[in-house]
């Protein structure tokens, strides 16, 4: 007796089209190539593929290319997949988080029973949240309750570090300082964040030698994790000014058809103030907000270079007005709303001829601080995410001398676009220096940005309680009880300063 096979249910095609899909998701990732990636991400979400916990990778993936929509619904199918289970309801807040949505993060843990997925995490992710947000006195109580759970947490003691003073917590600092001795059996990543949480007691209690020892062990063991190529980096630096002339990024400027005043770059050396000056825009009624949004390095992906070369190719292919549109896509999906973005990312000075070009009308300025003052301030920094140069004197000194170069030539070719804005200046004679930051920016002057520590918006930068107090000069002249320590920094700054 003969059967009819059976035709394929809705069900089964859509099945196997999720099938194609993810078979085609991992060349798209290797390839870097962020279009097809976020297509596919996209059309798998569509067909609500049965992806389970994937859901969050997959999340991830999205967020990391610009994508924050996609990625909210990306881990909404996971948290449905995970039938929204307390612990699928954390790994949410930990997408918000992801995507500096500090706000929904703190609310959804807020949500969550006090053990998910464990008292400390718990304790630790809504500290942290609190603190990100200036909630200063909810983020130490949370903070501390973390580390009685869990003492030998570098994460959050460093947090916790940021937000007291030891020199006045006798008891507190000497708990930490105790902790050291459990150190042994803990993660690198783990007794690196320890290690700058040590340094910043010994350093509020002005014990200098035992500062610097500290941070000095923390710097070795992020060093262990994160390598730094002074040759990689020196070819950034090259390519990123290739080609460029101020009449060739006129050029592509003038096939500009998009509107581009919306964002305003601030760039320079980490701990060189970017974040006040950021802290100082946000202040403005025309400014929605700022963040270290990383969004041109993916446009670096799709162009395919730093260089002009790559640029000019770019344009031909896709051109300027296209480009500005996906960038503007990408700021409605970070900052929905039509005010103004600040854009502070860390690496902009290797970018600046690709932002100067499709985006003609945005302002753009560079911070500069005394090179002993900001060495010191990097490395005795807990960068999160890694500056594998700010782990070494000698190399901090390399690229110190790159981003010095780079200035240079930045300003031979954008001339008056480039605002400079000496940190030391600002913070002595504050106003006139806000008032030429706004007027570079064409912002009308309004009483609130002369008073930025006010401003009440996230900050997740290591200046996050800098920019809580008034406007003052304590940064000026920081690295001066660490000046005998930090000779191989001059030596090398100094030496590469005349090649």
């Amino acid at each position: 007796m003969s059967h009819t096979p059976r035709a394929p249910s809705a069900a089964d095609r859509d099945l196997t089209a999720a099938l194609v899909l993810v078979e085609r998701l991992r060349p798209a990732l290797e390839r870097e190539d962020r279009a097809q990636t976020v297509d596919i991400v996209r059309r798998l979400a569509a067909l609500r593929a049965p992806m389970g916990e994937q859901w969050l990778q997959l999340s991830q993936i999205a967020a990391d290319n610009g994508e924050l929509g996609l990625a909210r619904a990306a881990v909404a199918l996971y948290a449905e997949s995970a039938g929204n289970s307390a612990l699928a309801q954390y790994h949410t807040a930990g997408l918000f988080a992801h995507i500096g949505a500090w706000r929904e993060a703190k609310a959804a843990m807020g949500a969550l029973p006090a053990n998910v997925p464990d008292r400390a995490s718990h304790a630790h992710s809504s500290g942290t949240a609190a603190l990100f947000l200036g909630e200063a006195e909810e983020a130490r109580s949370r903070l501390e309750e973390a580390t009685v759970l869990r003492p030998r947490s570098g994460a959050t003691w460093v947090s916790l570090a940021a937000l007291v003073d030891f020199a006045r917590e006798p008891e507190l600092a000497e708990r930490l300082i105790a902790g050291e001795r459990t150190l042994a059996g803990a993660a690198p990543l783990e007794r690196a964040a320890f290690c700058y949480a040590l340094g910043k007691a010994h350093a509020d209690r002005a014990e200098h030698p035992l500062a610097f020892a500290a941070f000095s062990r923390g710097a070795a063991e992020m060093k262990s994790l994160f390598a730094y190529s002074r040759e990689r980096d020196g070819g950034m630096a090259s390519e990123a000014t290739d080609g460029y002339t101020a009449e060739r990024i006129a050029a592509i400027a003038g096939r500009q058809t998009e509107p581009t005043a919306r964002s305003i770059f601030v760039t320079g050396l980490p701990r060189s103030g970017t974040t006040l000056v950021e802290q100082i825009l946000t202040s403005h009624s025309a400014v929605s907000d700022g963040a270290e949004i990383n969004r041109l390095s993916l446009l670096v992906k799709d162009i395919r270079g730093l260089s002009w070369h790559a640029l000019g190719r770019y344009v031909e292919r896709a051109g300027a007005p296209e480009a500005a549109r996906l960038w503007h896509h990408w700021l409605d999906e970070r900052f929905p709303g039509s005010g103004r973005v600040v854009d502070k990312t860390t690496n902009t000075t290797r970018m600046l001829g690709i932002a100067a070009a499709l985006l003609p009308e945005a302002p753009l300025i560079w911070l500069r601080r005394d090179p002993l003052d900001c060495a010191w301030s990097c490395f005795r920094t807990f960068f999160r995410d890694g500056l594998p140069w700010s782990h070494d004197l000698a190399d901090i000194a390399f690229h110190f001398r790159l981003e010095d170069r780079l200035l240079e030539q930045w300003q031979q070719i954008l001339g008056e676009r480039l605002l400079v804005v000496p940190y030391e200046d600002l913070v002595s004679e504050p106003e006139p220096w806000i008032r030429r930051i706004l007027a570079h920016c064409d912002l009308p002057e309004e009483p609130q940005v002369f008073a930025p520590h006010l401003n009440r918006r996230a900050v997740t930068t290591s200046s996050m309680m800098q920019v809580r107090r008034p406007i003052n000069r304590e940064g000026i002249g920081a690295a001066e009880p660490y000046r005998e320590f930090l000779q191989p920094f001059l030596a090398a700054y100094r030496g590469l300063s005349s090649v």
